[in-house]
């Protein structure tokens, strides 16, 4: 199952390159793999609490970049195992899966991001990310490209987020529920989630 689908308001983009034929033990032969159980956690309580499952701690949130930067190397090595797009469990997301996820939300915070910084009080409508992995088949999708996807999309985030500087930091965005943001405690937000699922993948 999914460990952090966050609500955002941009589709994420088709990933650029999938494959007709999952790798053996992604999913069912000739369809998808079973659909994991929806999230109810609120993690936004990770930002000022830690997480206990994967032991991540808030840290400043001006090195949020450096941080973010510092995950998709470690990405790139986790999609070049050969069982990548196996499932661990039948209701758990592969690696490929996780990493296809982590993808979409570097970039779609990343925008958030960046709307927080050009706009007043942005408030931003829901996403479901459990209907993006179906939609865009995240278990179908060739490793090298998601790779290469992850890559680019944690620079033009990473280059938003070096954008921030001084009362930036206290900019605020709202979430459909009325929940507030601040580019601070999004970019915690952002940075654990990556994280947690690298954890999550063992890498």
């Amino acid at each position: 199952m999914t460990s952090s689908p966050e609500r955002d308001d941009t589709t994420p983009a088709a990933p650029t390159g999938t494959s007709a034929t999952p790798e053996a033990g992604s999913a069912p032969a000739g369809g998808a793999p079973a659909a994991t159980p929806p999230e109810t956690r609120d993690w936004s309580t990770v930002v000022t609490d830690g997480c206990q499952e994967c032991g991540w701690v808030p840290f400043a949130a001006d090195t949020s970049a450096a941080r973010l930067r510092a995950t998709a190397p470690r990405w790139e090595a986790a999609l070049s195992r050969p069982d990548v797009a196996q499932r661990p469990a039948p209701l758990v997301w592969s690696p490929l899966e996780y990493a296809n996820h982590s993808r979409d939300m570097v970039r779609v915070l990343g925008e958030r991001v960046a709307a927080m910084l050009d706009g007043v009080e942005p408030r931003f409508a829901d996403w479901d990310g459990d209907a993006a992995a179906a939609e865009f088949a995240y278990w179908a999708t060739d490793p090298a490209h998601t790779a290469a996807d992850i890559a680019a999309r944690t620079d033009e985030t990473v280059a938003v987020l070096e954008r921030v500087d001084g009362d930036d930091w206290a900019r605020p965005g709202y979430r459909s529920d009325g929940k507030l943001f601040t580019i601070a405690t999004l970019c915690l937000y952002l940075v654990h989630d990556v994280e947690h699922h690298l954890h999550d993948v063992g890498a």
